[in-house]
């Protein structure tokens, strides 16, 4: 289908303030509005970009835009998403779904029932290395997947500095959901069975009510195993903000990936470091193509094109209810069964 899209966006935080970016610069979508709690940073995006903005998503709910960028916390997406989805908008949410296993169900089933798109943004799947990966295993050069073990982590700054909202969520909620999405995509399975231990203190002795650091093993229906690792206390010396990798062990082969390490390192005056592709700046050509930006020029192309997206809201209610069983089996010392918790 040909035509542009009229789009706005709730939530313009740390990340959210790359959605308009992304509007603002593709040629099928229209940026109409953003929304944001804060007034003055609302009315400095809408500035920036040349369309309105609010601090109520009422407004937004009322409005004849038909599509929607949720980049709230973690612990804030249900509101708005619940208001767009029952208002037969399409929504595009951050992950994680909701942080609560009760509102992630409600969301899935007013997204089953409504006129509009719904999705959840796990932008790693549009990464082009984990891609090939995924080619990988769907060829059957691995063979069935088995096992595998999976960690992304983030320096300390990150919960101190960069998120005020950190001690609301925390390290399994920030970031399980990408490598949970990830290893359930790739073995294209559905975790059944959860155990998982950490560790509390670090943060917490600097006001943050949160978890440091959380290992948990998760049994998937097609037999395969994985082990997911997260922190939120790697030092800030780490050459990278972020500390990922990946092992999976299949019946013919094995894969392993460094993510951290994207070919170019810096050694200067002030240390050594990895450093990422710059987000929010364009090419050469003048086009924002960081795969990170892919998953709302997707959504507008479903929209557009009126296509089913992946990631769906069934998938966010899974990845919610398993990182909820990692917290379950933190409480009690035993494997949780996801069935348990989804019932």
């Amino acid at each position: 289908m040909s035509g542009t899209l009229d789009v706005g966006v709730v939530g313009l935080g740390m990340w959210g303030q790359n959605h308009p970016l992304v509007y603002g610069d593709y040629h099928r979508a229209n940026l109409e509005v953003v929304c944001d709690l804060d007034e003055s940073r609302a009315k400095s995006v809408a500035e920036t970009f040349g369309c309105d903005y609010t601090t109520d998503v009422a407004e937004l709910v009322s409005s004849d835009i038909t599509t929607f960028s949720v980049a709230t916390p973690d612990h804030a997406h249900f509101g708005p998403v619940k208001a767009l989805l029952e208002a037969g908008k399409n929504v595009l949410v951050e992950k994680p779904l909701t942080t609560d296993v009760d509102e992630a169900k409600e969301l899935a089933a007013i997204a089953a029932k409504s006129s509009g798109k719904a999705m959840v943004d796990y932008h790693l799947r549009w990464d082009p290395q984990w891609t090939m990966i995924k080619e990988a295993v769907e060829s059957g050069q691995v063979g069935k997947p088995l096992m595998g073990y999976i960690r992304l982590s983030d320096i300390i700054e990150v919960a101190q500095k960069w998120l005020s909202w950190a001690g609301k969520s925390g390290p399994h909620w920030f970031l399980y959901p990408h490598i949970l999405d990830l290893m359930g995509w790739i073995f294209d399975a559905r975790p059944v069975r959860v155990y998982a231990n950490g560790h509390k203190g670090i943060l917490a002795a600097e006001g943050i009510d949160a978890w440091d650091c959380m290992q948990t093993m998760v049994t998937f229906d097609s037999g395969a195993h994985a082990t997911l690792e997260t922190s939120w206390v790697v030092p800030n010396s780490n050459p990278s903000v972020t500390d990922c990798h990946m092992t999976m062990y299949g019946s013919k082969a094995r894969i392993e990936y460094d993510q951290d390490f994207s070919g170019i390192s810096f050694a200067t005056q002030e240390g050594y470091s990895y450093p990422w592709v710059p987000l929010g700046k364009k090419n050469r050509w003048g086009q924002l193509d960081h795969f990170m930006y892919a998953p709302m020029r997707y959504l507008v192309d479903c929209v557009l094109d009126d296509v089913t997206p992946e990631c769906t809201f069934e998938e966010g209610l899974l990845n919610t209810a398993t990182i909820h069983a990692a917290e379950r089996s933190l409480e009690t010392g035993s494997p949780v069964e996801l069935a348990d918790v989804l019932s």
